[in-house]
């Protein structure tokens, strides 16, 4: 415990992180725990996030769609008895939303003056993105392809578009 002064007068005590006491715990304990403690967390997406520990040290992995799941998980596991320390290497890929893409679309083909939208159909399933539909001309196409990879957290895209002459 330390007793700081802070520029605006304020004094606080504080007890630093690496103060707390280190238990030490089998991991296979503290994996057992780690998993209940991530099952049991309102915010961490259910079956997304992996837990594995060596020696103390809980590594998460995984993919979630919000930053502040990342964090939740974080939080679950952080002080645990036994942590000693949390490597988080979950990765935030927020989700291609079909509407985003649809507006995105129809903005690009606007912008190259095509006269009537086309009717295409937009699906997305996590980060791929599936385009199906008849289209006009190549550069229709092109565009709404090109479109598509625009929007947030698009990993890939099938294009099942149809080139009508």
């Amino acid at each position: 415990m330390s007793r700081t002064v802070f520029d605006n007068g304020v004094e606080a005590e504080i007890t630093p992180f690496a103060d707390r006491p280190y238990v030490p715990r089998d991991d296979r304990e503290l994996l057992t725990a780690s998993t209940n403690a991530l099952r049991d967390a309102a915010n961490v997406p259910k079956g997304r996030v992996l837990v594995r520990v060596n020696d103390g040290i809980v590594v998460l992995e995984g993919r979630t769609s919000f930053y502040f799941e990342r964090a939740a998980a974080e939080c679950a596991v952080r002080f645990l008895p036994g942590v000693r320390a949390v490597d988080n290497r979950i990765v935030v890929e927020p989700p291609a939303l079909a509407n985003d893409v649809r507006r995105c679309i129809a903005d690009a083909l606007r912008r190259t003056a095509v006269p009537e939208l086309p009717q295409l159909s937009v699906q997305a399933v996590g980060g791929t993105v599936i385009l199906q539909g008849i289209v006009h001309a190549h550069a229709e196409r092109a565009a709404a392809v090109r479109a598509a990879w625009t929007v947030t957290g698009v990993r890939s895209v099938i294009d099942n578009l149809i080139v009508s002459a």
